[in-house]
Order: C-alpha cells, then structure tokens, then sequence
C-alpha cells in the first residue's frame, strides 16, 4: 500500500494532467453537440422550408471541358483532369478546344488536377485518312438527366436539389459548372429496377426554365428558384438535425404521375451518425403501389424528401444495386449547410 502512495506521488504531475486532459475532452465534445442542436434551433427558427418531391429537368454546362479519355500516352493528360485554357484563352466547350487542334499548331494547355493548375503542352495529330488535326482525347463540357428537388427556403429562394453531386467519369470527379439551370419536366416513361440493373425514371427536358444552379457539391446541385409559383404555402416543414431521426416508419415524397407528388412509405433502417459521405441513412421502401411501379429506388429519385413524424430529416441519395427496394439518404443538415454557402 505504500509503495502505492509513493508510486502516486512520484507521478502525481503527469496524473492530474492526464485527468485535466479527459476533462477538457468530455467538455469540448459536449459543447460540439450542444453548439450543433443550438445550429439547428437557429435555423428553423430563422428560416422557412418548403418540402419539394417535384421531379426537374437538370441541364449543367461546365467550367472548361472535362477529359473522360485519351488515346494519348505521349501527354500528361489524365482522366478528371480539367481544361480551362488553350494558349491564355479561357473555353467551356468541346467546339473551341476542336478550333484549336485544328490548326495542327503545339496548344500550351492549362488544366486543373485535383483543384490544382498545371500547364502541358500537347501537340494535335493528324488524321491520315481526312487530313484534319486532332486531339486524341474524350472530353465532355455538359451534362442532362432528370432529378427532384428535396427543399425551398422561402426567404432567399433558393433550392437545393439530388443530395449527391453531379459526376464523370469512372472516377466520379465533381463536374465543375460555369452555368446550369433546372427545367419543368414530364415523365413519360419509368424504367422499373431489378437486382443488378438499376430502373430510371424517364423525362424531357424542356427549355421552360424554373431556376438556375450555382453549385454542384458532393451533398447535391443548389441554385436559385426564377418561378416561386412552383411551391406552396401548404408545403412548409420543420428540419431537424440527425440526432432526431429515428429507426422505423417514414416517407418519401415524388412525382411519377400526371405532374402530382405523393408520399409512399419507407422504413429507417439505420443511421450512421457519423458518416461523412452522403450516404447517412438506410432506408428500405414498404409501399406496395411504388414497389410495383418502380421496383423500388431508381435513378430520377435522387433528392426525394425523406419526412419522418411530419419534418424533414433528408433526401434519397443512392439505390442497392442488388436490392432495388434498399438504398441511401443524406442527411438534410448537410445540406443546409451547402444552400448557405452559396
């Protein structure tokens, strides 16, 4: 026992340090949560949010162009990279960089890797058979498809839309967008998902412009609502944070038919905390009628209101590719704090 007492003694600088450290650590991470619950508080109180489920064209035009392959070995040009000058001029379009191949002249290409600016010079080949100058490369300046819109916040205007960033290539880098806009949509054709083959909800693309996009991140596109007609009143809803969600019954509001949105039933599987993708929450659909038209999730749905006990807790974000009816949602904290960046 005494050996003990003289044991303490000897350490008893190192031991009350290591007791403050705890102590200060059960502190901070206190405060965390209660500071993330007060954020919360604070938004619902100073802001108000419309639910959406309204299904919208989705149209991007990017910052340069992307590079989605290349035939070229003899380059520094990679899959992702992005091209935003040729010879000190800014392009966004496939047309302009085809301009400047053509020419058959060495380009001084400036490209971002990985939000990283490097210069490469590339000189275009030429075509034995049609005598013209190209690059060897796959590149894509757009992109189209269907999506849904997840919430409105009154005061600002804006939207917020999908819950997972825009893609491409096989590696998923972001699309870098200069302009977007999101379109009035009919669904004229649904694509029922399978296991392995995943279903699609099938829609035009029409020039009648309901807002614009600022932003694509990884937790949705956001932008600004030109056409305010488009929500109601009777469609506001509370938000909670994560901490509120619960395991059992929710659901999920779309739009397959005749321009209406509906609710159909779904199940919270599990929540995971403290995930940092936007893959937060497990949700399996119980709803016989969307089971039998959809099959489940499929692409189209993505950014579909997830409501549980009347509030707002996320979005539909990803499809099990072996089970249609499981899939993914995002938290709808995260992406609140997207909508207020932009």
């Amino acid at each position: 026992m005494e050996s003990i007492f003289k044991y303490l003694e000897k350490y008893k600088i190192q031991i009350i340090l290591i007791l403050i450290t705890v102590l200060l650590s059960a502190f901070l991470f206190l405060f965390e949560v209660k500071a993330e619950n007060k954020s919360v508080e604070c938004i619902n109180k100073d802001k108000t949010y419309i639910v959406g489920g309204e299904t919208v064209g989705i149209k991007l035009l990017a910052t340069g162009v992307l590079v989605m392959g290349t035939d070229r070995e003899d380059v520094d040009l990679k899959v992702g990279d992005i091209i935003l000058e040729v010879n000190g001029c800014k392009i966004e379009t496939n047309a302009e960089l085809e301009e400047f191949a053509s020419l058959g002249q060495e380009l001084d290409l400036t490209i971002s890797r990985n939000d990283e600016n490097k210069n490469i010079k590339v000189s275009p080949k030429r075509n034995n058979n049609t005598g013209e100058y190209r690059l060897g490369l796959w590149v894509k300046d757009s992109s189209a498809g269907v999506g849904t819109i997840t919430f409105y916040e009154k005061e600002s205007g804006n939207f917020a839309a999908l819950g997972h960033a825009i893609t491409e290539t096989s590696n998923l880098n972001i699309l870098p967008i200069t302009t977007g806009g999101i379109t009035k949509t009919e669904i004229y054709s649904i694509k029922k998902g399978i296991s392995k083959i995943p279903g699609e909800l099938k829609g035009t693309l029409t020039n009648d412009t309901l807002g614009q996009i600022y932003t694509n991140t990884k937790n949705g596109i956001f932008g600004h609502i030109e056409d305010n007609n488009i929500y109601k009143e009777n469609d506001i809803i509370e938000v909670v944070d994560k901490n509120s969600i619960e395991i059992g019954k929710a659901q999920i509001i779309i739009t397959l038919e005749n321009n209406e949105k509906k609710k159909y039933d779904v199940e919270v599987e599990k929540i995971y905390i403290n995930s940092t993708d936007n893959k937060n929450i497990s949700i399996k659909v119980t709803d016989k009628e969307l089971i039998e038209k959809t099959g489940g999730i499929v692409q189209g749905m993505s950014g579909a209101p997830i409501i549980q006990n009347g509030k707002l807790i996320g979005c539909i974000t990803h499809v099990l590719l072996d089970d249609p009816q499981r899939g993914y949602g995002a938290f709808i904290e995260n992406m609140i704090n997207d909508l207020n960046n932009i």
